[in-house]
């Protein structure tokens, strides 16, 4: 049909062509009007011949798209932005392993507060004169086994790859019901269960429990349930991400990682399943902060969630604090509160020829060393 519309097309031009020189020669006029007549004709012909050049151009690109064609690359699909999914060199994520070890099996030893509250349990005289059971060890008896207790609980972890944390402007909505223009920082990060885990194990040798190698164990899925903190002792920060819908729909434009972009609250009602060789079963998601101080230059994302091990810190009145297992990555901004947007995110401590400089730097968070991350109790 393309091809009859384009011979169409030509005839008109050739009859055009013809009749610009029956009107040329043949008509009794002025010169001017004929020059006139002659140039709007030859451009009417100019631009018929454009359009079945162009007809033919189309119906070249019908024929070599077509499906029968089995040298056709296959078309990556697009996002719902409506741009293809970004593909990442290596590099661009900084993935930290999941980090578990023997010792996170394992707490203690500690004496159990609860028993120890009640004297009454104490074999004690008149009713036993050696303070002592009649009939039994010492360290049978109730109190005895309260003390020195080690405790044991399997260890899971996950695997958490991120992108340096980012700044972009949104519109968020206000309590008014009007918009607002902020900036809003983000930190980008997937997270993959690689079911490496560690069981505690013991034998039994005379009575008493002895610690052998964990075992390794994978479980089908587990669940992220995160928290994370911006943290900066120089500007007295401590800010938990919140949620921002509106944002987190303008990073997944941004982004263009391919898959659904989750936020904290989101991604914890996910079953992340094992990643194995033939399937990739790794979680996008996404931590946002707004109304950040402008002049922070220096800082710390705690990222809480990604393992089950804990510690257990007595305080000096004897008050018990469990300390979670958090992963600290550090980062800094060289920029200042003026086009807060456009300055750039770097990873880690920033590597000063000014001794004294990069002391300050270490300060802020008492590290001997530059680190772009570290695994810390808090």
């Amino acid at each position: 049909m393309l091809d009859e519309l384009a011979r169409i097309i030509l005839r008109v031009c050739f009859w055009l062509k013809a009749r610009t020189r029956s009107v040329v020669f043949n008509v009794p006029c002025e010169p001017p009007y004929v020059e006139r007549l002659a140039v709007k004709t030859w451009a009417l012909h100019c631009l018929l011949i454009v359009a079945s050049a162009s007809i033919h151009v189309d119906c070249a690109f019908a024929q070599a798209v077509s499906p029968s064609d089995a040298n056709v690359p296959k078309i990556v699909p697009p996002s719902k932005s409506g741009l293809a999914p970004r593909k990442l060199v290596d590099g661009v994520m900084t993935v930290v392993g999941a980090d578990q070890n023997s010792e996170d099996t394992a707490l203690g030893p500690y004496d159990l507060g609860f028993v120890a509250e009640h004297p009454e349990l104490e074999w004690t005289a008149p009713d036993f004169p050696e303070n002592k059971p009649h009939f039994a060890s010492p360290s049978e008896t109730l109190l005895s086994m309260s003390r020195e207790v080690i405790l044991r609980h399997d260890v899971w972890g996950l695997e958490f790859s991120f992108k340096p944390a980012r700044l972009i402007e949104v519109d968020v909505p206000q309590r008014s019901g009007k918009m607002q223009r902020k900036v809003v920082w983000y930190l980008i990060y997937k997270v993959r269960y690689t079911g490496k885990d560690l069981l505690p194990k013991t034998e039994n040798v005379v009575g008493s429990d002895v610690p052998e190698p964990p075992e390794s164990v994978r479980f089908e899925s587990v669940r992220f349930l995160p928290r994370f903190t911006i943290v900066s002792k120089e500007r007295n920060l401590n800010i938990d991400a919140q949620i921002l819908p509106s944002a987190k729909e303008a990073i997944a434009k941004r982004e263009r990682v391919g898959k659904p972009i989750y936020d904290h609250i989101e991604i914890g009602k996910l079953d992340i399943a094992v990643t194995s060789t033939e399937k990739d079963n790794a979680v996008w998601g996404v931590a946002t902060w707004m109304d950040v101080d402008p002049r922070l230059d220096f800082f710390a994302i705690d990222v809480r969630g990604l393992t089950n091990a804990y510690k257990i810190r007595m305080d000096t009145d004897g008050k018990k604090n469990f300390d979670r297992k958090t992963l600290r990555v550090y980062f800094w901004r060289p920029g200042d509160s003026i086009d807060e947007s456009k300055d750039r995110i770097l990873l880690g401590l920033p590597a000063l020829e000014n001794r004294e400089r990069l002391d300050y730097y270490l300060q802020q968070f008492n590290l001997q060393e530059r680190l772009d991350y570290q695994w810390i109790y808090r």
